[in-house]
């Protein structure tokens, strides 16, 4: 199977919305039954162990890159069901499959790009409700559907829209909390999902809370944008914000 990835480093983008992560987990508030879990701290927070090291091996840094990935393995072996820590492998694993089908390295690619996926969908069967764990993959998810081939595509997307539409719901009663970059990125993130889905009255109804929301910001003025744009104009968000933890 081959697949059409760009010369730009296949999931760059992704790591714009996994900063997401950090934000929203930051900023969840203490839950009753069936809502989000009080926030963790930063040394329950696996994220925070591994998540600049494997941001900069998105970005080129090879050695930080192995060493977000050895200290996720490592996590692993002290405690194979630690989910935050499989997810965050597997989105490494499909990162370096993208660079082998950019080398045009199918047979190399597909396994690892196999078992990056069953990393992550592993790491959400064991724990659904870790916001930890759904962002990340939804992140390395989205921008990968973005260059597969349809018949793989509306798989892939409908697992990121799951992941979204689950923290989105989570997070209902408290998206007025949420600083700008973290309710920007969220409602962006489904927005983009929906467009690629071609569920264009939802991604539609994401740009206008976006616009409404978030008035004379970055956010309102690409959600105007988009809602300016014909159906059938590719379109793709790039994260508007830092990557604050």
């Amino acid at each position: 199977m081959r697949y059409g990835y760009r010369r730009q480093v296949v999931l760059q983008i992704g790591l714009s919305v996994m900063s997401l992560a950090g934000a929203v987990i930051a900023q969840e508030k203490s839950a009753a039954p069936g809502e989000v879990a009080p926030a963790k701290t930063a040394t329950e927070r696996f994220d925070l162990e591994v998540r600049e090291d494997i941001f900069a091996g998105f970005e080129g840094d090879e050695d930080a890159l192995k060493r977000g990935e050895e200290k996720c393995e490592q996590a692993l072996k002290d405690n194979p069901k630690n989910s935050e820590a499989k997810v965050w492998l597997g989105a490494v694993r499909v990162f370096k499959a993208g660079q082998l089908f950019q080398q045009n390295k199918p047979l190399e690619a597909m396994p690892l790009w196999n078992k990056g996926q069953k990393d992550m969908d592993d790491a959400v069967a064991m724990d659904p409700d870790n916001v930890g764990v759904r962002i990340p993959r939804a992140s390395v998810l989205l921008p990968s559907a973005r260059n597969t081939p349809a018949m793989v595509r509306e798989p892939i997307l409908k697992k990121v829209r799951e992941d979204f539409e689950y923290i989105y719901n989570k997070q209902a009663k408290h998206l007025d909390e949420l600083g700008e970059h973290s309710r920007g990125e969220l409602r962006m993130g489904l927005a983009d999902t929906y467009r690629l889905l071609g569920q264009l009255d939802k991604s539609n109804e994401q740009l206008e809370a976006v616009a409404k929301e978030l008035p004379d910001t970055e956010y309102a003025s690409v959600a105007k944008k988009w809602l300016a744009a014909e159906p059938k104009t590719k379109l793709a968000h790039n994260c508007l914000g830092c990557h604050s933890k």
